[in-house]
């Protein structure tokens, strides 16, 4: 068989920081592109154990590629089956991949896994064009769904697998209306990630991914661990089951990507540093093979310590990305993020004291925020008192299957139905919800992008910066970003 694994274009995606224009402020490649680590996973673990298809990889966003370039694509591969990873914010660009896979090849089959199909895998075996979902985690389940179809076999059996008719018959068997749009479907778990073959980055060894905060052209991402067991209010991450890879293991990876030419490493874990002791003992296997490397991590600034921050600037860690999202204790606990601010401030100053670059991922529009004056002083703390080497700022956004989203559903502030009505019909200019109980939308995209500007503008940190460029990538991602929001 041709199997086309794909993921889809982004021209799509559902709005989240409207301007004036309607248009977002900061788009997604602002930030740079990263691999679909989970995607690749997926094929990776099939050319392992079924050697005999013949598989494509297709990276739309990175590769630029439009859904007419995608058209073009699949005509020259004529694929048997197409694989589609998905989000539901690019739930749009998903079915139109989905519609142009059909009409393409007719007689294709078309899967659905990702994000996605786990929210809503009722309304994404529904769709249009979609004649399969995984729902979960896609190594088994997709891998024994290739068999079944070459074999001729019922693939309604396959732990993780449904169609919109597997559903609509359970339904029946229950003989309640109501049973079909409620959570029955059980998600595929691989409990046992050690022994997956690594992504086989060969597939896409001609794209460039990079991140405006990285040093180098050409990145990669890598994973250490699967879950997060947090309960932080806002994430809608499927997983709280943690699972930990071998530091041997990732090492091993490592040493891979660094014969294929990849020069940075990003840690994409949900959660990366959930103790001191996993960072060190990844540096000890770093040390012990001797590797020149350039690392970063997203983690907690509860995960660290001074031992381990030692360890990592020592092994090449060069940047931590810190989900801070607000800067008070009132705020953090109304997250549920399980630290407060003087933990947040002494993990923010032992990097500046090592010299290891920080990032604050930060949220303004929080429920405890009521005024403008309670934006600004959250602005503010970032600004004066943590003070990091780069900020990401962002609107809280209100996600469905998470608690900030229920809490506002009972507070009447959004509509418990746009969201499965859109998962049933997607449709352009989508919106996503915001905390707007206090202040309007209007208002904290007008504060979203005074942080911005507030924070990136300040002579002192624009001499700091400068002063601190190393490479030609560096500049331009800087100078790139200055652009925009200038604009």
């Amino acid at each position: 068989m041709k199997i086309a694994f794909v993921n889809p274009p982004d021209r799509n995606t559902v709005i989240e920081f409207p301007d004036d224009k309607g248009d977002s402020f900061l788009e997604a490649d602002d930030y740079g592109y990263f691999p679909p680590l989970g995607l690749l996973y997926v094929l990776s673990y099939l050319e392992k154990t079924a050697p005999e298809h013949q598989l494509y990889f297709l990276d739309c966003p990175s590769e630029q590629m439009s859904h007419e370039a995608l058209r073009l694509r699949l005509q020259e591969i004529q694929p048997d089956l197409v694989g589609l990873t998905s989000f539901t914010v690019s739930l749009v660009d998903v079915a139109l991949a989905a519609k142009t896979a059909k009409e393409v090849n007719p007689s294709a089959h078309v899967c659905m896994g990702g994000h996605h199909a786990i929210a809503y895998p009722h309304e994404a075996a529904s769709l249009p064009n979609i004649d399969s979902i995984v729902v979960g985690e896609g190594e088994h389940a997709f891998t024994e769904l290739v068999r079944s179809l070459a074999d001729g076999l019922d693939i309604t059996t396959i732990p993780g697998v449904y169609t919109a008719e597997s559903l609509r018959t359970t339904a029946a068997a229950k003989k309640d209306k109501r049973f079909l749009n409620s959570v029955i479907v059980t998600p595929a778990y691989v409990s046992d990630i050690e022994h997956l073959p690594f992504p086989n980055r060969r597939y896409m060894k001609h794209i460039r991914y990079q991140s405006i905060v990285g040093v180098t052209a050409n990145l990669t991402t890598i994973l250490s661990s699967r879950g997060c067991p947090y309960l932080c209010t806002f994430c809608n991450v499927p997983y709280k089951q943690y699972r930990e890879r071998t530091p041997a293991s990732v090492v091993d990876e490592m040493e891979e990507c660094l014969a294929l030419g990849y020069e940075e490493f990003h840690f994409y874990d949900d959660l990366f540093n959930i103790t001191p002791k996993k960072v060190i003992e990844l540096c000890d296997e770093i040390d012990r093979r001797n590797l020149k490397v350039v690392w970063d991590f997203r983690g907690r600034v509860n995960g660290i310590d001074r031992e381990s921050l030692v360890r990592a600037k020592k092994s090449g860690c060069r940047m931590i990305s810190f989900g801070v999202e607000t800067g008070s204790d009132e705020g953090l606990k109304v997250l549920r993020k399980g630290t407060n601010v003087r933990k947040v401030l002494e993990a923010f100053k032992l990097c500046r004291e090592l010299g290891i670059v920080t990032i604050a991922d930060y949220m303004i529009g929080l429920p405890h925020e009521r005024t403008r004056a309670d934006v600004m002083r959250n602005i503010d703390f970032l600004i004066d008192d943590l003070d990091p080497d780069y900020a990401q700022f962002n609107i809280l956004t209100l996600y469905p299957h998470t608690e900030a989203y229920d809490q506002a559903v009972a507070k009447g502030i959004v509509d418990p139905g746009r969201w499965n009505a859109f998962a049933m019909n997607p449709t352009k200019n989508f919106q996503v919800d915001h905390w707007t109980e206090h202040l309007p939308l209007s208002a904290l995209v007008e504060l979203y992008k005074l942080a911005y500007r507030k924070f990136y503008f300040r002579p002192r940190y624009i001499a700091r910066s400068l002063t601190r460029i190393k490479t030609p990538h560096e500049f331009m991602a800087k100078f790139r970003g200055a652009l925009k929001l200038v604009g």
